[in-house]
């Protein structure tokens, strides 16, 4: 009674009620940190993890995106230092080409000055000998004559001398 005149009985019934509060409220408070523990916190460390290995096969990825990108222009590069070479090739060996058709060209008009030029002493040299076979021609043919005459000399010399070798071998 003392308690209700002095008016802490309500106090005191709402102390209880809320120290009743307070525990349910702190059985709720351990459930949630017994799930918190047991199911939130593992699967939290697993996702943490995860998200781990997530960065670190993003930053692999990007380092072998990085890593091809050098390579494929390392091979641009060395593909173009390639078809630049073959572009100076392709132009030396043009221009060699035009050199040596011009030489060609001059060693083909050589040829056929030397053609024209055998043509005309070969010309020349046929009339020479045709000038000269002549002379050698009437050379001979005059030779023949004598060569005739003298044997039809030396054939009635002989029939002479046989004729006389008769004659004497009569008078003998």
């Amino acid at each position: 009674m003392l308690e209700e005149a002095a008016g802490t009985r309500m106090y005191e019934m709402k102390k209880e009620a809320a120290l009743k509060t307070l525990e349910k409220k702190q059985t709720k408070v351990d459930e949630i940190d017994s799930v918190l523990s047991q199911d939130i916190v593992p699967a939290f460390e697993k996702l943490r993890k995860e998200r781990a290995q997530y960065m670190q096969w993003t930053e692999g990825n990007a380092k072998v995106d990085r890593l091809q990108r050098f390579c494929i222009a390392y091979k641009y590069s060395c593909a173009e230092q390639v078809k630049d070479a073959a572009c100076n090739e392709i132009v030396d060996r043009r221009s060699k080409i035009t050199e040596l058709h011009d030489n060609i060209v001059q060693l083909e008009n050589a040829i056929k000055e030397k053609e024209v030029e055998i043509v005309t002493l070969t010309a020349e040299k046929e009339m020479e000998m045709n000038s000269d076979f002549k002379l050698l021609a009437q050379h001979a043919d005059k030779l023949s004559k004598e060569l005739v005459k003298v044997d039809s000399s030396l054939m009635n010399q002989k029939d002479n001398l046989e004729a006389e070798k008769a004659a004497a071998t009569k008078v003998l």
